[in-house]
């Protein structure tokens, strides 16, 4: 476990190093391992969670339900994949789309934008939803300053 959380004490040193203008608060009194708040304000529009939990997960949750996980954090290629996506949301290159039904959540993509334009999904959460005939809609988180 201690080499875990060396792995995510420097991915998180990493973060605040690229965006020393953003309060980011660690946590290493919490049910999981070691986690970071960056909290909606000036430069971010929405809030952010990170955290190491299970000895090997890093996860990333962000705006109103988006959540997902890079294991085990032993692979490096999985720790750039994280740090990745982490940046890319914060400096804008990345976005989080939520499909709504009526005013229920169902799911959310974190996207990245292609070369040819246009947005692809590279890790979704959802939820079990039974396709009632409500209303779809979507919401777009992306910092964007």
């Amino acid at each position: 476990m201690a080499d875990t959380l060396k792995i995510a004490q420097d991915v998180f040193a990493r973060i605040q190093k690229e965006f020393p203008h953003l309060s980011m608060r660690i946590h290493n009194d919490q049910p999981v391992e070691l986690s970071m708040d960056i909290p909606k304000q000036e430069g971010l529009n929405f809030d952010i969670y990170l955290n190491l939990q299970n000895n090997d997960e890093l996860h990333l949750m962000a705006g109103n339900f988006f959540w997902l996980e890079w294991f085990p954090c032993t692979k490096g290629e999985k720790v750039e994949e994280y740090l990745a996506a982490v940046l890319g949301l914060i400096s804008g290159k990345y976005r989080i789309c939520e499909h709504y039904r009526g005013k229920k959540a169902v799911r959310a993509e974190l996207q990245v934008q292609g070369k040819d334009g246009k947005w692809k999904t590279i890790g979704a959460w959802s939820k079990l939803s039974l396709p009632f005939p409500c209303r779809k809609h979507y919401q777009i988180l992306q910092n964007v300053s």
